[in-house]
């Protein structure tokens, strides 16, 4: 993995952006594009909502960006600030200018993003391997959090994960043509359907060579380090891990972790269940809100 993030070509760069503009234009509420000076480059950060509770931050899976939150963002700005950032490292619209070598420099990043958007502590929260950013985030700054959301956390973040699941992904990115694409996607996200905007972007983002730091399982005392509220949610059909195993790591030694299996979905938890996940978020959000309290 190259030490900053980059396009195989110019020609791959042109192509992403033209599928992210397309994707980014389905945004169905008013916002606003910022771009963030870090210690690691520019961040670009799409805010949206208002109201007076502290923000939420939102992080997307593997190689995303911020403009994955389209089908989400009318609710969950209805009643604050949300902002969605794109993820250096990552294929999207930031520019980075010098390497991410651990959980540490991603906790950095995070504090450089809330010192530039002026705030001081948000809930964070964070799907699939954003779930594990955000984890790495709250070991490290705490401080800066209200409350940590994990929505099914990747297959490393609280074990190492299965052989043949690890296959299956290098497998699917050996010959990423587009039936292999959806068929890997079916079996990953069953209840999640791709628009083809979405699957233009998807595959625009296969020509970026990224410089994230990959997920490792969180020690017993990383976990024990983040003290902020936190609610782990799960769907009982997953792929990419074993849900009762992590629940029960959670709640074991994260010390205000509250957790969720739902039955009958899998790692496309909040895609195919919205109408249970979003409202349950939303609640523990305003819960542990220090604007409200």
């Amino acid at each position: 993995m190259p030490k900053i993030g980059q396009f195989t070509s110019a020609e791959a760069k042109t192509a992403f952006l033209r599928a992210y503009d397309a994707v980014a234009a389905k945004w169905p509420v008013p916002s606003t594009n910022i771009d963030v000076e870090t210690a690691f480059g520019t961040t670009r950060v799409r805010k949206s909502g208002a109201g007076d509770g502290a923000p939420i931050v939102l992080l997307p899976g593997i190689g995303g960006n911020g403009q994955v939150w389209f089908r989400f963002v009318e609710e969950l700005a209805r009643d604050r600030v949300v902002y969605t950032p794109d993820v250096i490292g990552w294929a999207g619209c930031c520019v980075q200018t010098a390497p991410l070598r651990d959980t540490g420099d991603i906790a950095q990043w995070m504090a450089d993003v809330l010192d530039g958007l002026g705030e001081d502590r948000v809930h964070l929260a964070g799907n699939s391997l954003g779930a594990w950013l955000a984890g790495a985030i709250a070991v490290h700054r705490g401080d800066r959090l209200a409350s940590l959301t994990m929505v099914e956390p990747s297959a490393s973040t609280f074990a190492k994960p299965r052989p043949g699941l690890l296959l299956r992904f290098i497998m699917a990115g050996a010959r990423p043509t587009p039936e292999r694409m959806r068929k890997f996607n079916r079996w990953l996200m069953p209840g999640y359907e791709m628009t083809d905007e979405e699957f233009e972007l998807a595959t625009a983002i296969r020509k970026f060579r990224a410089a994230m730091p990959w997920d490792r399982p969180f020690t017993d005392e990383q976990l024990a380090a983040i003290t902020v509220p936190a609610l782990v949610l799960f769907g009982a059909e997953t792929v990419v891990s074993d849900p009762e195993r992590g629940a029960a790591r959670a709640r074991a030694h994260m010390p205000s972790a509250e957790t969720g299996i739902y039955p009958g979905v899998g790692h496309d938890l909040l895609w195919a269940n919205p109408g249970q996940i979003i409202p349950r978020f939303l609640a523990f959000v305003a819960d542990h809100d220090p604007l409200r309290a």
